[in-house]
Order: structure tokens, then C-alpha cells, then sequence
């Protein structure tokens, strides 16, 4: 989006565990090597569509010099 914003997103999908995977990703870098991360991710069975599980996660990575 910018060079402070991004946002990328995909799709997985597992034949083994017969098992899709969504993901997308908001990343802020507010400073140098510090940046805030807002992940949500969902699990799903293919047939019948059935979410397996869903996740919503907050990362913040701050950068300390010493």
C-alpha cells in the first residue's frame, strides 16, 4: 500500500489433512525494525465447507538499541 503499509493475503490448501487455509496479513512499520502485525486466519474443510477453526492475532516488534 505504502512504504510504511502493507497487506498481503493467501490461500493454502493441504490434500494430506484435506484442509484450506486463509490468511491475511496488515503490517504497519512505524519505525525502523519495529512494526505492528494484525493477522486473521481461518481453517476450513473443504466438504462441507466447515470452519475447523478461526484465529485473530495482534504482534507488535519493537526494535531496542542500546
Amino acid at each position: 500500500m505504502t512504504n510504511k503499509l502493507f497487506f498481503t493475503g493467501f490461500m493454502q490448501y493441504n490434500e494430506q489433512m484435506k484442509n484450506i487455509n486463509l490468511n491475511t496479513r496488515f503490517q504497519w512499520r512505524y519505525r525502523p525494525a519495529s512494526d505492528l502485525f494484525v493477522v486473521y486466519t481461518d481453517n476450513y474443510l473443504p466438504e462441507p465447507f466447515f470452519v475447523k477453526n478461526r484465529a485473530f492475532v495482534l504482534k507488535l516488534v519493537y526494535w531496542l538499541n542500546m
